[in-house]
C-alpha cells in the first residue's frame, strides 16, 4: 500500500506539474482558443490521474489503473465522431451560401469577380470567415489563381477545391460567373445532401458501438468488484496481469477502429498549391 501511496503522489506530482506548463504557456500563447485548449487538455489529465487511482486503490490492479486513465484521456476524441462529422457538413454548407452570395454581388454585373470576393468577406458564414478574409487581403497583391490555390488548401476539402476551381475559370473568361457559381453552388448542396444520407447510416453505427461498450464497460466492471478471488485472483499475478493488458488493448484498438468507421473519411483532394503551410 505504501508503494502505491508513493506511485499515485508521483502521478499526482506529474499532472500538477503538467497544469501549471501548460496554463503558463497558454497565457503567454496568441490566442485565447490556443489557451483553452490547453487548459482542457490539463484537466482532463488530472482527472485521467484521479479516475486511474482510484481504480488502481479498489481493484489492486496496476493495469486497471492504467486503462481507467486511458479511457478518461481518449473519451473526448471516442465520442466526437458526430460532431466531427456534423462540423464538416456545416463547413459544406457555408461554401454553398458563400459561392450564392458572390453570385448574387456578381448579378448587376457592376463589379469584377475580385471585388465582389473582397465585399464578400464582411459577410461570410462564420465556419469560413476567416479563410475568405485571409483569400480577400491576398487578393491586394496576389495574382488571383495563386490566391485561389492557397485558399482552396486552407478549406482542406474537395468541395473546397472544386468551389476555387470554379472561381479561376469564371475570372478567366469573365463572362457568366454569376451563372457558373450558381451552378457551383447547386453542386456543393447535392454534396451537402449526400453526406446528410451517408451520415445517418454512420449515427446508427455510432449508437450501437456506444451500447455495446457501455455493455462491455458494465461487464467488466461487475467482473471486477462481484467476481470474487475465485475468478478475479488469478489477475494478481504479474502474468495476470499481462493477460488483463492484452485484452485491454484489443478492446481499445477495436473501439479505435470502429469509431474510425463512424467518421467519413475525407475524400481526395485534386488542388495542391505547392506554397509552404
Amino acid at each position: 500500500m505504501n508503494e502505491l501511496l508513493v506511485a499515485l503522489t508521483g502521478l499526482g506530482f506529474a499532472a500538477g506539474l503538467t497544469a501549471v506548463v501548460a496554463g503558463f504557456r497558454g497565457t503567454t500563447g496568441r490566442s485565447v482558443r490556443s489557451r483553452h485548449r490547453r487548459l482542457r487538455f490539463a484537466r482532463r489529465h488530472l482527472v485521467a490521474v484521479g479516475v486511474g487511482g482510484v481504480l488502481w486503490l479498489v481493484s489492486g490492479w496496476p493495469i486497471m489503473g492504467v486503462g481507467g486513465a486511458a479511457v478518461v484521456t481518449f473519451l473526448p476524441w471516442l465520442v466526437s465522431a458526430g460532431r466531427v462529422s456534423a462540423a464538416r457538413i456545416a463547413h459544406l454548407e457555408a461554401i454553398e451560401t458563400w459561392l450564392r452570395r458572390l453570385a448574387d454581388l456578381l448579378g448587376p454585373g457592376h463589379i469584377g469577380l475580385t471585388t465582389a470576393i473582397q465585399a464578400s468577406a464582411r459577410g461570410a458564414p462564420p465556419e469560413i470567415a476567416s479563410e475568405v478574409r485571409t483569400l480577400a487581403q491576398r487578393l491586394r497583391i496576389w495574382e488571383f489563381q495563386p490566391a485561389l490555390l492557397v485558399f482552396a488548401d486552407d478549406l482542406d476539402d474537395r468541395v473546397g477545391d472544386i468551389a476555387a476551381a470554379g472561381l479561376c475559370v469564371a475570372h478567366h473568361y469573365g463572362a457568366g460567373a454569376a451563372e457558373l457559381l450558381n451552378t457551383l453552388a447547386r453542386q456543393v448542396s447535392d454534396e451537402v445532401g449526400a453526406r446528410r444520407t451517408a451520415e445517418v447510416e454512420r449515427a446508427r453505427r455510432r449508437s450501437t458501438v456506444r451500447i455495446l461498450l457501455g455493455i462491455w464497460a458494465m461487464m467488466l466492471l461487475g467482473f471486477t468488484v462481484l467476481g470474487g478471488s475465485t475468478y478475479t485472483g488469478v489477475y494478481d499475478s504479474v502474468g495476470g496481469q499481462v493477460v488483463l493488458a492484452a485484452v485491454l488493448a484489443l478492446v481499445g484498438a477495436a473501439v479505435a477502429w470502429l469509431r474510425r468507421l463512424g467518421v467519413e473519411p475525407k475524400p481526395p483532394r485534386f488542388l495542391r498549391s505547392g506554397a509552404p503551410r
